[in-house]
């Protein structure tokens, strides 16, 4: 186990497990893919679009029949096609005129010229073309969109609405997505009083690490399996721990207990068990004593400090940077804005500070708020998100970039 790991190196170690732990696959179907990671390259079965079609109301012409109808002449018509025709029913060749073709009807293959129903005469013996469009215009060629056998999802993108339009399109019925994540999540404490029982007494506090957890882990797209509040006891700890491998949870979450105090029983509970302890103790603010595990079943597991802001933090970043590399997913790029105000901080600690980017005239700008302590909840009701400062970061001026997370992983779109 390693002791002090930087910022970097903890998040290093975490990547390196989570390779080989990726969450189960499974089959669904496209209405419940939404919002859902690919789990396999999902494969186009039909080309977009399926024939060649016309992209407006017209006539279909060939080369020679364009030719004529720049020169003024009246271009008979063979036939009508619509939109659902089959492509069997078109003239093999131009003889007999041009094609009166609509809007997403099969296009001949010997026409090269689409003329607009606006840029014609309609006469008797046929038509005669007013402007003539630029060969090849309003033209749509088989598989000009997507091909089928082509790879049109990569494994970690999430689903989304819009995707649907292009995947059922070509044919794709089912997608291969992984399992939502089964997570385990415990809050410790003697001095813990669950929301509904009554107001605490003296030396008491209500339990909000739980509460917390149980709604962040639910809005990174997991599935809740266990949800425990643990008693100061080695015996309480280790019976969590069975209960989330019992449970199958491919990761596991305690808030408190980390410490080097008598009742911290989380370091403890997993030796005892027979865990991997893979590193513990972050040189950051808040949130150093952070814990990382194996459990023997190859569940991962994370030991938060208690102190609300420290679970919040560590729960947004480092646990949620796992819940990613389980579902192959690209990891979280922060949005580099400029600092409203001066900012002094020493070298040699990794800071997550509360903040909030403000509109101006100038553009986005991010400041730190006031409260920054791991014990100060309130700045969590006015912030929208995170500055992250690297250990090897010092002091900052006002309109220095600085690397700036929303408080949601969900808050920006997918390609941050």
């Amino acid at each position: 186990m390693q002791s002090f790991v930087s910022m970097e190196e903890a998040f290093g170690l975490i990547g390196d497990v989570v390779q080989d732990r990726l969450t189960l696959i499974e089959q669904v179907t496209l209405s419940d893919a939404v919002n859902r990671y690919v789990a396999e390259p999902v494969v186009a079965q039909l080309s977009i679009p399926p024939h060649t079609n016309s992209a407006r109301d017209g006539f279909a012409l060939s080369t020679e029949q364009s030719l004529r109808a720049s020169r003024g002449e009246v271009i008979p018509i063979a036939m009508e096609i619509r939109a659902g025709d089959s492509p069997d029913q078109l003239p093999a060749d131009d003889s007999a005129g041009c094609v009166q073709i609509m809007t997403g009807a099969p296009v001949p293959p010997w026409a090269t010229h689409i003329a607009m129903v606006e840029d014609t005469e309609q006469l008797s013996a046929g038509i005669r073309v007013a402007r003539l469009s630029p060969e090849g215009m309003w033209i749509r060629h088989v598989g000009s969109d997507i091909r089928a056998g082509e790879a049109i999802l990569a494994p970690g993108r999430r689903v989304l609405p819009e995707h649907i339009q292009a995947l059922a399109s070509s044919g794709v019925t089912r997608v291969s997505v992984h399992r939502l994540p089964k997570v385990a999540v415990c809050s410790t404490g003697e001095e813990l009083v669950q929301l509904d029982a009554g107001t605490p007494g003296p030396g008491q506090i209500y339990d909000s690490n739980r509460p917390f957890m149980a709604a962040m882990l639910t809005n990174f797209g997991c599935d809740l399996v266990v949800n425990q509040h643990v008693g100061d006891s080695l015996e309480e700890m280790t019976g969590y721990i069975k209960d989330a491998m019992a449970a199958e949870a491919d990761l596991v979450v305690s808030s408190g207990a980390v410490s080097m105090g008598n009742y911290d029983f989380v370091k403890p509970a997993l030796e005892a068990i027979g865990a991997e302890l893979i590193f513990h103790k972050v040189t950051q603010k808040p949130g150093k004593p952070l814990l990382f595990a194996r459990l023997p079943n190859g569940a991962l597991y994370f030991g938060l400090p208690g102190n609300p802001v420290s679970t919040v933090v560590n729960c947004r970043f480092y646990v949620h940077y796992a819940l990613t590399g389980m579902q192959q997913r690209p990891p979280e790029s922060p949005l580099k804005l400029r600092l409203a105000h001066d900012f002094e901080k020493q070298q040699g600690q990794a800071l997550f500070l509360k903040a909030i980017v403000r509109r101006g005239k100038g553009g986005a700008m991010v400041e730190a708020l006031d409260g920054q302590e791991s014990f100060e909840t309130a700045p969590l009701l006015k912030m929208n998100g995170w500055i992250v400062l690297s250990e090897h970061v010092g002091s900052m001026s006002a309109g220095d970039l600085v690397s700036f997370f929303p408080a949601s992983p969900r808050g920006l779109p997918d390609i941050f």
